[in-house]
């Protein structure tokens, strides 16, 4: 058996096993690759992926994204949260992979204040103008209510996608602002950014 071949827990947990008796679980190789199997996995197991995470003594940017990946799936968000708050508590080194999780997990809860602590942290840090970044700051705000905030980002963007877009979009219909809704989709067609294998 291998994990990219695994089909349910029960296959999983059989290789686990196996790399457990054979002493490779030391290796961060092996350890992420288990960890991202069960945690993203259809058929995967959270609870098994948090038992797996405890086990690797040094877990990295990637573990820590994976774990707020898995929880988002599950729709846990706050336990998102919470390891996004273990991850700064650890000093782990917080990535262009990071933001988007998490950001996701606080539109999931409405979070504002914490989703405006990790836009601060964005700006510290330099991502600021990554894309995946400003398109999710654009969802967050919006999720939140918070739409002014969303076309701040919007309006900063030097490249703009169909995600940015919709996200904006997405934000001023929570709001029942139709007429602006309108409006946007006549300036994202003006901007040739509509394409049709995108629709």
């Amino acid at each position: 058996l291998s994990l990219k071949k695994c089909k349910n827990m029960q296959e999983f947990k059989q290789i686990h096993g196996q790399i457990i008796k054979f002493g490779f679980l030391w290796s961060s190789f092996c350890s992420s690759n288990l960890l991202a199997t069960c945690a993203l996995s259809e058929w995967g197991s959270m609870d098994y992926a948090c038992s797996i995470f405890h086990q690797i003594e040094d877990p990295g940017s990637f573990e820590f994204n994976t774990m707020i990946r898995g929880h988002n799936k599950d729709v846990n968000f706050a336990e998102a949260l919470f390891i996004y708050i273990e991850m700064l508590e650890r000093e782990v080194e917080q990535d262009n992979f990071t933001f988007p999780a998490i950001l996701k997990a606080c539109s999931g809860l409405s979070a504002l204040l914490e989703g405006m602590q990790i836009h601060g942290q964005i700006f510290k840090l330099g991502y600021v103008e990554d894309l995946f970044v400003q398109n999710s700051l654009i969802n967050m705000y919006g999720k939140c209510g918070k739409i002014s905030h969303s076309c701040a980002v919007f309006e900063q963007m030097d490249q703009k996608t169909i995600a940015s877009w919709s996200a904006i979009i997405a934000g001023h219909a929570k709001l029942g602002m139709w007429g602006e809704c309108l409006r946007l989709f006549r300036d994202m067609n003006h901007e040739n950014c509509w394409r049709v294998e995108e629709s």
